[in-house]
């Protein structure tokens, strides 16, 4: 029986080779796509599920809101004394534990028996740890264990930092590298399995928290410093099983309230504090992760809905192929109704070819994605594989949607074949227009072009605001400046002057800068503000920039009022942006020079020297924010180069010699500017990126459709052309019959599409403070486009049936 039943679906395909074709490729480009997004959202959702014990872990987030207008700041940082204080106050939580993110060090590892020691520049995933985070997280030991984390100077390894180091890691325990220019001494106490790519806690160097109070000070482990932040101190909890987090949650604004002392100090913002799941932590993006290489859930949803989108497409294709050529089954489906088949067999039958079809698309559909993964991978920036046996899910997806396939495609046209009028169909009394569905026909064309057209016109916003980050004017300059890293060592700090003098000697160096930041940056130092010998703090923070005289010519910093003002190595004046003069109030920027200002707890005050224009130092999603630049020669930790643009590559190799030889136990590590503010909008590339794939296979899709039905079309309309030109029609002619209907369709697709469109990429737009404008330009674009495309599809068979031999069309039955 079954048997017969594959022989039948086979022979009824292969009859229709091209149409089966066009069937296949349109299912198996939609079902692939939809597999590659599927794979995405699935890595997004998967980070730190291999955790044991996660749905119990927590990490405690800060909301800091100003007293005077509201604004919140959210991030994970918490002031040092956090976690012991919470340990003593929070005795249910079954572990507590202290983590500081150190980002990227320099990492020597000592020479054996006179050997030349070794040098890595390390990039990420260096922590200093409190051992309970090995008791919260999944940690697998292959040497040693956290006991000996108590103590300073003490390290774990990951297994591949330790072989990277050591050759293999049995021999690392015991070993002993350095951190940083100043070599802060490590011995190796273990060694454990690297973390899963899936993580938001990626430790590959765990240096005991021990060290890190030695290093930084015992006083900011005191309860007397809950205000200091400039740490990238994170604290975990791990509840105790059937311990309810909302009763501990309400504990927190006494926490709070007892320890930061906000109410007493009268200061100018309040904190709450709360336990945010680790379930949520990837997809929160308020409160960021250590990668920060989150997609949002929005994005994850549009994701999705592209998806799904891109299956219905498909179906739709097979929709309407199948309706079209219903006629020509027509007999076939009348006969065997009078040999007895009811209407439920030729359902099933008809189902079945569908299924084969679909199984046909899901296998080679398949094959383009795991063809494709890599490609994607690079692309998000994320470890992307298409492991049917290791991952499930994804057989399940691929299960689910071939099913959803079978019925999305094969329903309708199933009722449709299997409703004919016997005697009617043996008779050939079916026509193509009640038959074929003409009005649903259409109006899935319609669908498919609105779903077409509103990709393209998401991805032509999105390029557009992409454009508009590289071109937008920052009120400083970046090409063509690129940022050295400098040793922090205080004893290699006194050559910071003279690598700088040397380095300006060179004739494609322009100008040069030793620095803290350069203008527009992640990170940065904010402080209070106070202003003009007023005891108390302004209602906002302000950014500090340490820089010599030199940082204003390097990035082409303009004045708007004053002087440049001061030495290279000691705060004596200072400078402000045009941001701070706006939100003290004042009606010139000629109205603070002069004026007094402090910082921190207003103990020193220094003079204004001068007013910057303002210039974007954060990235073009958010605001200016009001900034002080001053001279702090221990605050420097980069060097920016302003280069000759016609001279760059000859001279990034000068000064790369003249760098080693100057500092020869430290690696060479250069920025280009441009390149890292570019980094700023790497999500955003991402979903440009994705945007224009998923456009082209929404479209290509379509076109499929498109161009299966004009051949559909060219067949029937055979003697109809053939008659028309014996009559004198043009070739203009009969490409206009054959173009119209689908133009105007496009036409009205366009119609819905185009206020969806702006609805939603305005919506987009506004979670950027500068951003570009929806212009009408993008919508005569993506019309145009769609219209190019249809055209250019359905062209060839238009052509061909154009041009034929009338003769041979009258001939044609």
């Amino acid at each position: 029986m079954m048997n017969s039943f594959f022989k039948l679906s086979f022979r009824a395909l292969w009859r229709k080779k091209s149409f089966s074709l066009l069937n296949i490729v349109g299912l198996a480009v939609g079902i692939g796509a939809s597999l590659l997004i599927f794979l995405v959202i699935r890595n997004e959702m998967s980070y730190d599920n291999f955790q044991s014990k996660r749905d119990r872990i927590f990490r405690v987030v800060t909301t800091t809101t100003s007293r005077s207008n509201g604004e919140k700041w959210r991030h994970s940082m918490v002031p040092a004394p956090l976690a012991h204080t919470m340990r003593r106050d929070f005795p249910s939580f079954q572990k507590i534990a202290a983590v500081e993110h150190i980002g990227g060090a320099q990492v020597y590892v000592p020479g054996k028996n006179g050997s030349e020691e070794k040098k890595f520049k390390e990039s990420g995933g260096l922590f200093f740890v409190e051992p309970a985070i090995f008791d919260i997280f999944d940690f697998t030991w292959l040497q040693g264990n956290a006991a000996e984390l108590k103590e300073p100077n003490t390290v774990a390894l990951t297994q591949s930092m330790a072989e990277t180091y050591f050759g293999n890691y049995q021999s690392a325990i015991g070993k002993t590298i350095q951190l940083w220019s100043y070599r802060v001494p490590l011995r190796v106490t273990g060694v454990f399995k690297d973390l899963p790519y899936n993580t938001d806690l990626p430790v590959r160097m765990a240096a005991s928290h021990a060290t890190w109070l030695k290093i930084d000070g015992h006083e900011r482990q005191t309860n007397e410093d809950w205000r200091s932040l400039s740490g990238g101190t994170q604290c975990f909890v791990l509840t105790s099983p059937g311990e309810d987090i909302q009763r501990l949650q309400a504990q927190l604004p006494a926490f709070v309230k007892n320890n930061y002392r906000e109410d007493a100090d009268k200061t100018t913002y309040v904190t709450s504090l709360s336990f945010q799941p680790l379930k949520d932590m990837h997809l929160d993006k308020r409160f960021g992760t250590v990668k920060d290489d989150s997609l949002s859930p929005t994005e994850l949803w549009a994701l999705a809905i592209i998806g799904l989108f891109l299956l219905l497409v498909a179906c739709i294709n097979f929709i309407n192929l199948a309706t079209a050529q219903s006629v020509n089954r027509a007999k076939e489906i009348g006969i065997r109704k009078v040999l007895g088949s009811n209407r439920l067999q030729l359902l099933k039958q008809f189902l079945g070819e569908t299924a084969l079809i679909t199984a046909l698309a899901i296998i080679l559909g398949s094959i383009m994605a795991w063809i494709a993964v890599p490609y994607l991978s690079n692309l998000v920036g994320k470890q992307l594989t298409l492991n049917l046996l290791r991952y499930p899910s994804i057989l399940l997806f691929l299960l689910l949607s071939g099913i959803a396939v079978t019925f999305l495609a094969g329903f309708y046209p199933a009722i449709v074949l299997s409703g004919f009028n016997p005697l009617a169909a043996i008779k050939s009394r079916i026509n193509t227009r009640p038959v074929s569905g003409i009005s649903l026909r259409r109006a899935l064309v319609v669908f498919q072009f609105v779903v077409a057209q509103l990709l393209v016109i998401g991805t032509l916003v999105v390029v557009k605001q992409m454009k508009f980050f590289r071109e937008q004017p920052m009120g400083f300059e970046k090409k063509a400046v690129v940022l050295l890293d400098l040793p922090s060592d205080s004893t290699l700090k006194l050559k910071y002057g003279y690598l700088k003098s040397r380095l300006l000697e060179l004739r494609g160096v322009e100008a040069g800068s030793l620095c803290s930041i350069e203008p527009s940056s992640r990170f940065g130092w904010f402080t209070d503000f106070f202003y003009n010998n007023r005891p108390e703090r302004q209602p906002y923070s302000v950014k500090r920039i340490s820089a010599d005289t030199g940082y204003f010519n390097t990035f082409r910093l303009a004045l708007a009022a004053g002087r440049y003002p001061f030495s290279n190595d000691t705060t004596r004046e200072v400078l402000v942006n045009e941001t701070v003069v706006k939100k003290l109030g004042l009606r010139s920027a000629e109205d603070i020079i002069g004026k007094m200002v402090a910082f921190d707890n207003g103990a020193r005050k220094f003079p204004v020297a001068g007013v910057l224009r303002d210039f974007n130092n954060n990235s073009l999603r958010d605001e200016i924010s009001p900034a002080v630049i001053s001279s702090d020669y221990n605050d420097y930790s980069t060097l920016a180069l302003r280069l000759d643009p016609e001279k760059v590559p000859a001279t990034l190799k000068q000064v790369e010699q003249i760098f080693t030889a100057v500092y020869p136990t430290y690696i060479y590590q250069c920025t280009f500017f441009d390149a890292q503010i570019g980094n700023f909008y790497r999500t955003e590339a991402i979903t440009a990126s994705l945007f224009k794939v998923f456009a082209f296979l929404a479209i290509f899709i379509s076109c499929l459709g498109l161009y299966g039905l004009v051949s559909f079309m060219v067949v029937q309309k055979t003697k109809e052309v053939g008659i028309r030109k014996v009559l004198g029609a043009s070739v203009q002619s009969i490409l206009y019959l054959f173009s119209r209907e689908f133009t105007t369709l496009i036409g009205i697709a366009f119609l819905m599409a185009a206020p969806v469109g702006y609805y939603f990429m305005k919506k987009w737009l506004v979670g950027f403070h500068y951003h570009t404008e929806i212009g009408w330009g993008i919508f005569v674009l993506a019309i145009a486009l769609s219209i190019l495309i249809a055209w250019i599809a359905v062209g060839y068979k238009a052509i061909s049936a154009a041009l034929a031999n009338p003769v041979k069309s009258l001939r044609a039955e």
